[in-house]
């Protein structure tokens, strides 16, 4: 019997602030305890019956130092490495238990404070409500493989948001490897407990009141993974031990691989194509978005249901949210919401090949929530909140600089003058980018102070000028920033550290610098491989406020023309096999909001920790901006569609839809009257192709265009959709976008503004 104590206390925060929370411990501790126990430290359940204290899993596997798993001979190509099948163990973190399919999970509650309290797995099993100083039990078997919330749901979210919850992780007992019997097969796992905080609601319950969440929705100011956040989360404190937690449970490491997510149980003998597996669980109450740096993520599974593999299968749901096994580098996580995603750990496509044979060290990449305030820490210390990262490991691994406090590292990110390109080659493709700021009139008549990128010929608009490339082509950007310091990342594109533009992982830019990498190019069929798409670029100094201020351009790759797949004169294909579109009626439309609030702040606001309010994005204007591509940007002025159209015959129309909004959108399409009309054929998501692989080995040179075809489609920030337009005849037809609270109410989320588009299709 595993024995669990509500208790209360008191917990430092990454800034140092002490607030009142509640949690499941292993004892009973008083409220004024220094050190209280609100974590219950792992355990396992096994299916012999057995109860085990032990962060480690399966319990007779070695545990890989720091974390990381270590190398083997490699197969048939430098700089990768063999997985090892079935031998490593993996790591949990507090608030976890491990179960084995055939296992009773024995549980005993005791409540020690003054209201009452519940434990529940919701479909699993429920302690009923217990009395202050009373205990409960349950005795029942594990439900399937799997990830589970657990929680006291009372006055929802209110305990949960307080800190009652964890995480119920059940593997299956005789393919401890594996997410589910037969299942996607990983090498070690991971467990990412997201988590918000409000210290208000923490006083208030900590003095007795009552709290209404719909009265007084939260406004969370702390955010963690895994109970810690900023420079703590990253590594990257004085604290050598509480690092070495961090790289033990949080911060996935490894060798790079080959990976065929046709057959992630390929290789040779006794190894394994396949990366590691995260899992996801928002314990918050606020969207998540979790973007990772440096490889996309193949996400298999959301709240107990495994996506298709078959095209034929894969569907969009009512809401809008595409059902299908895909690549993204960006992961929806809504509040109580749980996915497994697998990280390949693979050679970073974009990467130079001279800089990737020269490479000897470990490549840190960033992983890090793009509905951006989770960012901040008490309304600044960007990046202080939800952060991680991982590490394609190398045979030298310097080690981190640390930093005394959050304050520190928040804003003693290593700047460069003018840094050098490693490697320098001669470019297809350059694009140089200054910074400028300026006041615009957007088409609501607000005028806004707006920072963005220029190039010479741009004039100063927004959003930033387009970059556009093909795949294989060498491509050169250049930032030279009249006022630093700043960065570009260019979002979605996995080149080395040094050119992916983030601070703490490389270096900000107050010279100038020119960002080297090369896009790969597609192979018909293949889901492995190709980069065309639509992605964006932005400025990751104080990403928080750079990113609202305008500080965004699209970033358009063109696919190779494969023999195989001509491309008639005036058409393009969005993915190398892809079907055929219209070039001059391509549209790209691009959802933003505006928080007015924020555009009165300096460059560096909160990053000495000073509360400037970024943990609180109330927009008040909400815009539609883009158009027509081949019509060009206007200069001087902001890119808006008056009036769309797309073609009803012949080759259609590609709408690129981006999100630059750090809330929740969705778009619908609908006649003229409002009637739902499926007319959205969705082919590509965050510049990977949608592909069929439930074939392993068979390379299928078809894409799902047909099949997913959707009247509406719901998304969060930083993603990116590639869609083709069919509308059934000519005629009217209206392309509505919603924008959404991040901070969902009991019914769900809360609708805060719409925005129509006329289309006319021809």
């Amino acid at each position: 019997m595993l024995d669990l104590y509500v208790n209360e206390g008191r917990v430092p925060m990454v800034d140092g602030t002490l607030v009142y929370m509640r949690g499941f411990g292993d004892r009973p501790t008083a409220a004024d305890d220094p050190a209280p126990s609100l974590r219950l430290p792992p355990h396992v359940f096994l299916a012999d019956g057995t109860l085990h204290a032990s962060a480690t899993y399966p319990l007779d596997a070695p545990a890989p130092p720091h974390g990381r798993p270590a190398a083997a001979s490699g197969p048939d190509a430098q700089g990768l490495y063999e997985v090892r099948r079935g031998y490593w163990a993996s790591f949990f973190p507090p608030r976890t238990i491990v179960a084995e399919t055939g296992a009773r999970l024995r549980l005993r509650v005791h409540n020690g404070l003054a209201g009452v309290h519940r434990l529940s797995i919701p479909g699993v099993l429920d302690t009923g409500d217990i009395a202050p100083g009373a205990s409960a039990a349950v005795d029942v078997p594990t439900p399937p493989a799997g990830t589970y919330l657990l929680e006291d749901p009372g006055n929802a979210p209110v305990e949960r948001l307080l800190g009652l919850h964890g995480v119920l992780v059940v593997v299956p007992a005789a393919q401890r490897w594996r997410l589910s019997e037969g299942g996607t097969e990983f090498e070690r796992q991971w467990l990412w407990i997201c988590q918000d905080v409000d210290p208000d609601w923490g006083r208030r319950a900590q003095a007795g009141e009552h709290i209404d969440p719909e009265a007084t929705p939260p406004v969370p100011r702390y955010f963690m993974i895994n109970d810690r956040s900023g420079y703590a989360a990253l590594g990257m404190s004085r604290d050598a031990r509480s690092n070495e937690a961090a790289h033990e449970d949080t911060l996935p490491s490894g060798f790079p691989r080959r990976v065929d997510v046709r057959d992630l149980s390929a290789g040779g003998p006794g190894t394994v194509r396949s990366g590691q597996l995260l899992r996801c669980v928002n314990t918050g109450v606020v969207v998540h978005q979790l973007h990772f740096h440096g490889n996309h993520v193949w996400t298999v599974r959301r709240n107990g249901v495994d996506f298709p593999r078959d095209g034929l299968l894969g569907l969009v749901d009512a809401e809008g949210h595409v059902l299908l096994q895909q690549w993204e580098d960006v992961v929806e996580l809504d509040p109580r919401s749980r996915k497994e995603t697998l990280l390949p750990l693979k050679k970073p496509p974009q990467v130079v090949e001279p800089v990737w044979a020269a490479r000897t060290e470990d490549w840190h990449y960033p992983m890090h929530c793009h509905a951006e305030p989770s960012q901040t820490a008490a309304g600044g210390l960007y990046p202080g909140g939800m952060v991680a990262g991982w590490v394609l490991a190398g045979q030298v691994s310097p080690p981190h600089h640390t930093y005394r406090s959050q304050a520190d590292f928040a804003s003693d990110q290593p700047k460069e003058d003018d840094p050098l390109t490693e490697f320098r080659q001669r470019p297809d493709r350059f694009f140089e980018r200054d910074v400028f700021g300026r006041r615009l009139r957007f088409p609501d008549g607000a005028e806004h102070e707006m920072w963005s990128f220029e190039s010479e010929t741009s004039g100063r608009g927004f959003p930033a000028p387009v970059i556009r490339m093909t795949e294989n082509e060498l491509v050169h950007v250049r930032v030279e920033p009249s006022k630093g310091p700043h960065t570009i990342h260019l979002h979605g594109m996995e080149p080395d550290p040094r050119n992916d533009g983030v601070g703490h992982t490389s270096f900000e830019v107050s010279g100038s610098y020119t960002y080297q990498f090369r896009p790969d190019a597609g192979v018909p069929g293949d889901p492995n491989e190709g980069s065309a798409g639509t992605y964006f670029y932005h400025c990751h100094v104080n990403t928080v406020l750079h990113v609202q201020m305008g500080m965004v351009g699209p970033m358009l790759v063109d696919p190779v023309v494969h023999p195989s797949f001509p491309v008639p004169a005036g058409t393009r294909r969005p993915f190398v096999d892809g079907p055929l579109y219209d070039i001059a009626t391509e549209l790209m439309l691009v959802p933003y909001a505006v928080d007015p609030t924020w555009h009165h702040l300096n460059h560096a606001a909160g990053l000495s920790g000073e509360d400037v309010g970024l943990n609180r994005f109330r927009a008040k204007h909400f815009y539609v901006l883009g158009g027509h591509i081949a019509q060009g940007q206007p200069k001087d002025r902001v890119w808006v569609p008056r009036q769309v159209r797309a073609n009803a015959s012949g080759y259609p129309t590609l709408l690129r839809v981006l999100n630059l909004n750090f809330i929740p959108t969705r778009v619908r399409f609908t006649r003229a009257g409002g009637e739902p009309v499926r007319m959205a054929s969705l082919v590509a998501h965050d510049g990977r192709a949608y592909r069929d692989t439930v074939r392993p080995g068979s390379p299928l040179p078809e894409d799902l265009g047909n099949r997913l075809v959707t009247d509406r489609l719901a998304f969060g920030a930083a993603e990116r959709y590639d869609m083709l337009l069919l509308p059934p005849e000519p005629g009217p037809y209206e392309i509505h976008v919603d924008w959404f609270d991040w901070v969902p109410g009991a019914a769900g989320l809360r609708l805060l503004a719409t925005r129509t588009v006329p289309l006319t299709a021809v």
